[in-house]
Order: structure tokens, then C-alpha cells, then sequence
């Protein structure tokens, strides 16, 4: 094992400078980049004890002479300046449009903040604008919406200094996103679908086409308007996609299901009328982006 004994001695001074004593769990790490190996911890470790003892012995004009002779063993750590990486085909875009989408269920966790903060960043980078958009259309009975929670939100942009051109309420978007979803119905992109969750996954596994599926764009309509009156998750509307798709979670995926009194009845009203007629929509696929 190489002697390290001065760059001991020179993490030790410089940690009892900076801290009024020397402390051992300090001083190890340090040793790493000087070349000890973790199988030698056990044999450094009463060099390290001893010279941080003697060490905090020392009196602070001591501490100074000395480590001013053992500085140049004290190791800088060197910093790589980081930036962001270019988004890919970003050139094409004049202006770019980024979108944050937060449920108002509460205060923002540290996830949400940190993917925040990076389209904030990417904006700046490219003198984009952000959308606040507002994801509350996903309430349900074990995640519901909290009032407090648009301002919560709100405050926590503010606090991150995350500047957004407007909000947008998915909730006052609702009949948009109908028209969309019935446009994809009839263009035979889309269609409903009453299967359980069980026969769901069986198909997906074996890859193949459930009933549902084979209806024409007109009857797939009338059932589609016949989900307004339905029970609750007794039918769902899935983008036609390959059931042979790699990742079974892509093989007709879910784009909307309606919920039950899901979307918010405060600050404006939603257009459906009462709470307990509001049909609220999980849109569960990027396909959302595009509408």
C-alpha cells in the first residue's frame, strides 16, 4: 500500500481549518483518489485515527503553518461544466412550445419539480414559451382533486422562478377532446371497447384482436355515445394499434375512459352541468399531445 501519510496529515489540517476539528469520516473518502483501494481501509485506518488525534492537539496557528506546507497534497476537485443536449430535429421549430402537466391533487413532489425545471431550462434555451396545463380530468375516488391544489401548484412555479405563457384546464377542454376521440372512432382508428381487464390481458399476450374491435366505424359511434350513459369503467375507447407490438402495453392502448364526477366543480363551470353528471377523461396515451 502507497504512503499517504502527508495527504493524511493535509485533509486533516484542512478539515480541522474549516470545521474547528479534524473528524475521521472526513478524512477516508478523501484517500480514494490518491489511489487506496477499499481492501486497504483496514490497514490506513490507525494512520488516520492517529494523525487526526494529533491533529485537534494543535493549536489553530499550528494548523495554518503546517497545512501551508502540505497544501499542494490536498486534491481540487475538478468540476466538468455540463449543459443541456440538443433536442433532436429542434432546428425546424421557430418558436418552441413546451408543456407541463401537473394533477392538482397537492404541493408538487421533487419528481414533478425536477422534469419542471428541465422544460423551464430547455425553454430558456431555446427562447421558448411554457403551458401550464392543468391534469385534472385523472381525478378518481383513491387520487381525487384538491382545491388547494391549483394554487399550490401555482406557488411552486413562482418559487422555482418557472415563467409560463397561461394555464390551461384540461377540464374546460372536454368536449374537444370528445370530438377528437369521435373523429378517431370514425375514421376506423379507434374503437370502443367492453372487454374485462382479464380477457385484456390475455389478448395482448397472445396478440390478438378482441370482438370489440371488428365492429364498423358506424356501429363503434353508437356505442360510443352510448358510453355517456354507462356505468363507470364498463367500456373504454383504445387507439387501433398492433397487437403484435413489442411492448404489450402499446398493444391497443387505452386514449379515453370516462370517470364518474371526476373533474373539478369550482372556478368555472364545467359546460356538462352538474358534478354528478361530469364525465371526466383519462387520457392515458401521447396521443393527447396531438389534440
Amino acid at each position: 500500500m502507497e504512503d499517504l501519510t502527508k495527504e493524511i496529515f493535509a485533509y486533516s489540517l484542512q478539515n480541522a481549518l474549516e470545521f474547528g476539528k479534524a473528524d475521521v469520516s472526513k478524512i477516508l473518502p478523501k484517500l480514494f483518489q490518491h489511489g487506496l483501494e477499499k481492501d486497504e481501509i483496514g490497514k490506513i485506518m490507525p494512520t488516520i485515527k492517529q494523525v487526526v488525534k494529533s491533529v485537534n492537539r494543535k493549536s489553530e496557528m499550528e494548523r495554518v503553518e503546517e497545512f501551508e506546507k502540505l497544501k499542494e497534497f490536498v486534491k481540487k476537485r475538478e468540476y466538468a461544466e455540463k449543459v443541456l443536449p440538443e433536442l433532436p430535429g429542434i432546428e425546424k421549430v421557430e418558436k418552441p412550445l413546451f408543456r407541463v402537466a401537473p394533477f392538482p391533487s397537492g404541493a408538487l413532489h421533487l419528481g414533478n419539480a425536477k422534469t419542471f425545471l428541465l422544460n423551464s431550462l430547455y425553454a430558456e434555451k431555446y427562447n421558448g414559451e411554457i403551458i401550464l396545463v392543468m391534469d385534472d380530468t385523472i381525478g378518481s375516488v383513491e387520487k381525487p382533486l384538491v382545491e388547494e391544489g391549483y394554487k399550490l401548484i401555482e406557488d411552486a412555479f413562482k418559487w422555482l422562478k418557472i415563467k409560463y405563457k397561461k394555464i390551461v384546464y384540461k377540464s374546460d377542454r372536454l368536449k374537444i377532446y370528445y370530438k377528437y376521440c369521435e373523429d378517431l372512432i370514425g375514421k376506423n382508428k379507434a374503437y370502443v371497447c367492453h372487454c374485462d381487464v382479464e380477457t385484456l390481458r390475455t389478448n395482448r399476450k397472445k396478440g390478438v384482436e378482441c370482438g370489440c374491435r371488428q365492429f364498423p366505424p358506424g356501429i363503434q359511434l353508437a356505442r360510443w355515445k352510448e358510453m355517456f350513459d354507462a356505468a363507470e369503467g364498463s367500456a373504454v375507447v383504445r387507439i387501433k394499434t398492433e397487437m403484435t407490438h413489442k411492448n404489450p402495453a402499446f398493444r391497443d392502448r387505452v386514449c379515453l375512459k370516462f370517470r364518474i364526477g371526476s373533474i373539478r366543480e369550482w372556478e368555472t363551470n364545467i359546460a356538462f352541468g352538474r358534478r354528478s353528471k361530469c364525465l371526466g377523461l383519462l387520457m392515458t396515451t401521447n396521443w393527447e399531445l396531438h389534440i
